[in-house]
């Protein structure tokens, strides 16, 4: 994957989107603070008190305008199963507002996956297929619901990501660099811990080095994802402890210890001793 540096922030989407909707400024502003504050519960958190306490900020803020589609968007994606019967009223207004007409087939289309509603499930795929059979990405991203296999899903995921590398052609979707970049770091985690997982170490050492550190990305991006970030990162170097090559490990060491992330660690750890525990939970 070709080194490129990002363009179409979190910050930049729901600044650029909700403002069009016509939603305050004072509302958009708290909206891109909550966003970032919630940006690794769906993955990274499980202590209830802190999800149910995201969970009532993000209501609290949605009262204030229903037009926020932001936060319907973050209650049904990542806080959905904890909703109970409030999930179709945050998925309706979400569909209403959104202003990426996708994603409202995209919304519904998973609903209907997620409540056993195959027929419907299936129509909305050919909803999709017909509607958007000129603009390939969305039809790919459509697919990545329907495979579970992780060979054929890795190959569906280098696909979207390729489809996007283009920063106008995720702004036309929007999808945020933020976003973008979580999902390739996802799919190099997974690809890295494949390899791994064949004995294959020093070439996934080497997958990280050559196509995860070489990729420019703004700090903005990195520290919006750093709890990723810093995983990936630690599995490289545990990874590492285990060539036996002692002269290629000390070279990989002394590569991973060049990185961005490396001298993160060593910022925040510094500020606090336990920084890489609460990363690494």
């Amino acid at each position: 994957m070709n080194i490129k540096i990002y363009g179409f922030t979190q910050k930049e989407k729901i600044q650029s989107t909700l403002s069009k909707i016509g939603i305050k400024q004072e509302i958009i502003d708290e909206t891109i603070k909550l966003n970032y504050e919630i940006r690794d519960t769906q993955y990274f958190e499980d202590d209830e008190k802190i999800i149910s306490q995201r969970i009532e900020k993000l209501k609290k803020l949605f009262v204030k305008d229903e037009r926020n589609y932001i936060i319907s968007q973050d209650l049904i994606t990542i806080f959905g199963e904890k909703l109970g019967e409030n999930y179709k009223h945050y998925l309706n207004l979400f569909i209403k507002y959104t202003p990426y007409e996708y994603e409202k087939i995209f919304s519904k289309m998973i609903y209907s996956l997620d409540n056993g509603e195959v027929s419907n499930f299936q129509n909305y795929m050919n909803q999709i297929s017909k509607t958007y059979k000129n603009t390939p990405v969305i039809i790919e991203l459509a697919k990545l619901f329907t495979i579970n296999n992780f060979e054929e899903k890795q190959i569906q995921t280098e696909k979207v990501l390729n489809l996007l590398k283009e920063e106008k052609d995720r702004e036309k979707i929007g999808v945020s660099d933020e976003e973008y970049h979580f999902m390739r770091l996802t799919y190099f985690l997974n690809k890295i811990r494949n390899y791994y997982d064949n004995g294959e170490i020093e070439k996934a050492v080497s997958e990280y080095l050559k196509n995860v550190n070489t990729t420019k990305v703004s700090d903005e991006v990195k520290n919006y994802n750093l709890r990723a970030e810093v995983i990936l990162y630690f599995n490289v170097v545990l990874m590492n402890e285990q060539i036996s090559d002692e002269l290629k490990k000390a070279v990989n060491i002394s590569s991973l210890e060049d990185t961005w992330v490396a001298s993160k660690i060593k910022e925040e750890t510094e500020k606090d001793s336990k920084f890489l525990d609460k990363m690494l939970q």
